[in-house]
């Protein structure tokens, strides 16, 4: 907007980047006074700027714009009263740890309210998986050739690349080097490298048994994820198309979840399920300053049910191994549930 005004024979008028300026500014509600005040302080007349407002307003297509944008204030009323009510609980930021939960318990007041729970007896259906360790991926597996993410440290982005930076090596060697690695971001297995449906690791599975309430007895690709990596792999905050149940099998990981009707990060997507905000940094995404925010740490054995929608970032703690499982015993489907793609 480095035009200010366009200067016509007798008048002076806004540029066309000032006027798409002044019509979202008017569509968002900014106060009439603070739309003048920064024209002003831009070098634009007072005379001319109020001019231009009401020349705005009077537009045929401003005034449609506006009653679309009324409609979506009104549409993010509901997530504004979610979040308050949301606070009357004891404790609001908490995610409760739960065992023994029947089937009907679960589906019924986690799965279908899309509410967050730790279940901390889950892994306990799979007493295979407490084998997993670097050292018995190495000797089980150790020739296996994979494909591993590189170069996220320079590129913080690299999760929204279909085509990634990546490195061949065995796994036996990946082993090695998250082990020696120390704290780093660098390099990570993440669950879009491989399938560990088919090849030499679809025995990984064999240790993930049948028979689970929550959890149907298909491996395959689309539903049985993995992640392996170092101290220090973060995965950006995002949000899922299904719901997921995260196990920690080995190492600690720190997740940070928002729920769903968290509807400012959904502003914050260029065109993916990612939102470019670090919530570690010391200035989080203003926005959420009042929003409630869950900061859980998972250890071993432990499994995160993540509803589908809620934002999340994860970071691990330690070397960490994961899984996640989609295939539910429930219907679990929603890649219509992608509000950071609508423009």
């Amino acid at each position: 907007m480095r035009d200010r005004v366009a200067r016509g024979a007798n008048e002076q008028r806004l540029s066309a980047a000032w006027q798409a300026w002044l019509a979202e500014n008017l569509l968002l509600a900014v106060p009439r006074p603070r739309i003048v005040a920064t024209l002003v302080a831009n070098g634009i007349s007072r005379r001319v700027a109020e001019l231009e407002i009401e020349a705005t307003l009077r537009s045929p297509i401003v005034v449609g714009a506006q009653h679309a944008a009324n409609r979506t204030r009104r549409y993010a009323l509901p997530a504004r009263l979610e979040r308050e009510t949301a606070k009357l609980v004891p404790s609001p930021r908490e995610i409760a740890r739960r065992s023994g939960l029947s089937r009907d318990e679960f589906f019924e007041r986690y799965y279908a309210a899309g509410v967050p729970v730790i279940l901390t007896d889950t892994l306990d259906r799979w007493p295979a998986l407490s084998g997993w360790s670097p050292d018995s991926l190495k000797e089980r597996f150790g020739g296996v050739e994979l494909e591993v993410t590189t170069g996220r440290d320079e590129d913080p982005a690299t999760h929204t690349h279909f085509k990634r930076p990546s490195t061949a090596m065995p796994l036996g060697e990946l082993c090695d080097r998250i082990v020696a690695a120390g704290t780093t971001n660098a390099f990570y297995l993440i669950s879009n490298d491989f399938d560990p449906s088919r090849g030499a690791l679809a025995r990984l599975l064999d240790d993930v048994g049948p028979g689970h309430p929550y959890i149907g007895d298909e491996r395959d690709d689309h539903c049985v994820l993995l992640w392996f990596g170092p101290k220090g792999t973060v995965t950006p905050l995002h949000h899922d198309t299904k719901n997921v149940l995260l196990c920690q099998v080995f190492g600690r990981k720190r997740v940070i979840l928002f729920p769903r009707f968290e509807l400012p990060l959904t502003g914050a997507m260029p065109k993916s399920l990612y939102a470019p905000i670090d919530m570690h940094s010391a200035e989080p995404f203003p926005e959420l300053a009042e929003s409630i925010r869950k900061d859980v740490t998972l250890s071993p054995g432990e499994a995160l049910f993540i509803p589908v929608g809620c934002f999340h970032q994860l970071h691990a703690l330690d070397t960490s191994i994961s899984l996640g499982f989609s295939n539910f015993r429930a219907p679990n489907r929603f890649d219509g549930y992608q509000p950071g793609m609508v423009r």
